[in-house]
């Protein structure tokens, strides 16, 4: 008799799992249409524009280094490492993580007669935006990664570690960009702090100093910050064993799913204060 039921519901399963797939299959083709938007409404049909998406951070990240490994000249050397691509391989991953909390707020608002469809949800609308950005650094740090291998002769030492650093960046800051988006969307107030909150966590994040170089006390606040572990880990996958690095891959991603889950909860809370 047992066999009999559990006959009769592998097919029930059989076609809840394809309602699943197809579901997945539905919002992905969502979130692809709204990531080609995205772009043709920030860029239009400009080439230039276009290519805007991977100038602006790579010239930041240059501006930024040349200021502080030619223009001040204190930035401590390692041996192998300079401060010119310490800084480049530091300013990257801030440069995203800025890129997806502080453009966040104006998501829903500048998107919100798409909410209209019932096939688009909150969740899809932020996904694609943030998902553009994260293209754009993701392709600007492999330039930088062939470029330095080639010509510097500094080939990443661990690749793995570095992509993981940058997917756990990008959950993290998808997660914050959520509550950004959810925030300002239920409170001005919450929007005007959303841009001077994320510059003011620049130098708590350890885009630009080593956490090796600072006191030990000093050191253990810091790494309560997820953005100071991430910062750590992508050097560590970069520069390997010639910079100390100081990071925790578990705190990540328990961080990573918290703000995510938060995330998702506060889109949801706000969905119905929403004004269409």
């Amino acid at each position: 008799m047992s066999e009999a039921f559990g006959a009769l519901g592998k097919p029930e399963e059989g076609r809840d799992f394809s309602r699943t797939l197809n579901g997945f299959a539905i919002q992905w083709r969502v979130v692809r249409a709204l990531l080609l938007r995205e772009m043709q409404t920030r860029f239009g049909r400009n080439q230039l524009g276009f290519l805007w998406l991977f100038l602006e951070p790579l010239m930041l990240a240059l501006a930024i280094a040349f200021v502080k490994s030619f223009v001040l000249g204190r930035g401590r050397e390692y041996p192998g490492v300079s401060t010119f691509v310490f800084c480049l391989v530091g300013y990257l991953p801030y440069f995203t993580f800025r890129a997806i909390v502080s453009r966040a707020p104006g998501t829903l608002r500048s998107n919100m007669s798409l909410l209209y469809h019932s096939h688009i949800k909150l969740i899809d609308v932020v996904l694609a935006r943030h998902l553009l950005e994260a293209a754009a650094v993701v392709t600007v740090m492999t330039m930088i990664v062939f470029g330095i291998a080639i010509w510097a002769d500094l080939p990443p030492n661990n690749v793995p570690a570095l992509l993981f650093g940058l997917i756990l960046l990008f959950l993290y800051a998808q997660g914050l960009g959520l509550l950004a988006a959810a925030g300002s969307a239920a409170s001005e107030v919450v929007e005007r702090l959303i841009h001077p909150l994320v510059y003011l966590s620049l130098p708590l994040s350890g885009a630009l100093i080593p956490l090796h170089e600072l006191p030990p006390k000093l050191r253990e606040v810091l790494l309560w910050n997820p953005q100071a572990h991430i910062h750590e880990m992508v050097r560590d996958g970069f520069f390997g064993h010639v910079l100390p690095s100081y990071y925790s891959p578990g705190y990540l991603l328990f961080a990573a799913a918290l703000v995510n889950l938060l995330g998702l909860a506060a889109l949801r809370a706000v969905r119905p204060k929403l004004e269409f």
